[in-house]
């Protein structure tokens, strides 16, 4: 039970939650703001923006969680991601004119947030034990699924005519949270010896073992392209379902594309959560390999499907679908690539796949650029393809030959 973690992993947990939480019911309904405001290709160009950002960010909270006090960047960077959310709600009430300030706080958000998620990471592993850590990472999988589902449910049912008063609420709870959790955390960390006086070298020197294994490189890419999937949910198929699902009423609530967006993700998160174990014990006795790839294949095809459908009784389906492939194969790819990751090289190897993230919102967000351009037939074709080609890499890697380093 989570009454037996330490102190300091029951704060790592619930500020984490917390935080999910605030990220889940701002940031993916500023991305549809911002495409009513904006075309879809400026759009694109602008979530593709802040993926590079906030990748490179990631990279350099990375380093920076190595070889400095992790408390310390979690206050700053927490408090900052709270002040950007306080910056948006100041526009949306009128006393910031210009659409800018949207894009500012936008980029700071998605900065900040991948300056301090790498500390938050080592904190937490640094605080278990080998007796405990499963069981505190299936707490985390657990907490973070259930705060998407209420910061989806939350965004949705407030986007409308409350946008204000969300982010105004957001950036308080976010400052009230960074401010909490310095004082409940009692932890500090040892720091990394610098192998340059340069700090620009040294950044890269972390990361240049992992980014020659070409095998980490290629099970890399496949995660990258099969994840733009689900990624594109958020970018893509929300933006569309958002101008093009026709508003209907279910159980005398309004459903408009926003909320049936919400819908999908809570239904999502909440067959995630729910049925975790039933789908593992399911697998556990059959071809790993076989999971793996029938898996991904419904995965991927399921989502691409959603990104062209505007019917709720196939958009519902397709996503318990999509659903049931995430489960099959998902703890499987994880708990498989760990043997690919030499054990001195740990933290270098983790650090460098954040790469397979950054690069699915990448992909995602120029499929919504794409859209100005072609069809969502054509797009729902680039979602299958680009995820059907990174299955085939993911399985070649995790079952191919030995790790060739260049």
């Amino acid at each position: 039970m989570a009454t037996t973690f330490s102190k300091n992993i029951r704060s790592t947990l619930a500020s984490s939650f917390i935080n999910s939480l605030i990220y889940s019911c701002t940031i993916p309904f500023l991305v549809i703001y911002l495409a009513g405001i904006f075309n879809a290709q400026l759009t694109g160009l602008l979530v593709m923006t802040n993926v590079v950002v906030s990748f490179l960010a990631g990279i350099v909270g990375g380093y920076l969680a190595d070889n400095f006090q992790r408390k310390k960047i979690l206050y700053i960077f927490q408090s900052l991601y709270g002040g950007s959310l306080l910056l948006i709600a100041l526009r949306f009430l009128g006393l910031l004119s210009a659409d800018g300030w949207l894009i500012l706080g936008y980029l700071v958000c998605g900065i900040s947030f991948n300056l301090y998620s790498p500390a938050y990471d080592a904190v937490l592993m640094d605080c278990t034990t080998v007796e405990n850590r499963k069981q505190a990472y299936q707490w985390q999988y657990w907490t973070f699924n259930l705060s998407m589902a209420l910061g989806f449910s939350l965004g949705g049912f407030l986007f409308q005519h409350f946008l204000f008063q969300l982010f105004l609420v957001a950036g308080i709870a976010q400052l009230a949270m960074a401010l909490l959790f310095r004082s409940q955390l009692d932890y500090t960390n040892a720091t990394a010896q610098k192998q340059h006086n340069n700090r620009l070298k040294d950044l890269f020197s972390n990361y240049s073992i992992a980014a020659r294994d070409t095998r980490w490189l290629f099970l890399i890419l496949g995660m990258a392209l099969f994840n733009t999937a689900e990624f594109s949910l958020k970018t893509y198929t929300a933006v569309r379902l958002s101008k093009e699902f026709e508003t209907l009423t279910l159980f005398t609530v309004p459903i408009d594309g926003v909320r049936m967006l919400s819908l999908l993700q809570v239904l999502n998160t909440l067959l995630v959560v729910g049925f975790t174990f039933l789908v593992s014990r399911f697998t556990e006795k059959r071809s790993e390999k076989a999971t793996i790839l029938y898996g991904l294949v419904i995965y991927v095809v399921s989502y691409g499907l959603i990104a062209v459908m505007n019917n709720i009784y196939i958009l519902i389906p397709l996503m318990i679908l999509a659903t049931i492939g995430e489960l099959a194969s998902s703890p499987n790819i994880n708990a498989r690539k760990v043997d690919l990751v030499p054990e001195d090289k740990q933290a270098s190897y983790l650090a460098f796949s954040s790469l397979s993230y950054q690069g699915a919102d990448l992909l995602a967000a120029f499929a919504l650029t794409l859209s100005g351009y072609i069809s969502a037939g054509f797009i729902a074709g680039y979602i299958i393809i680009l995820g059907l080609i990174g299955t085939s890499l993911t399985v070649s890697s995790l079952y191919g030959r030995k790790n060739k380093v260049m």
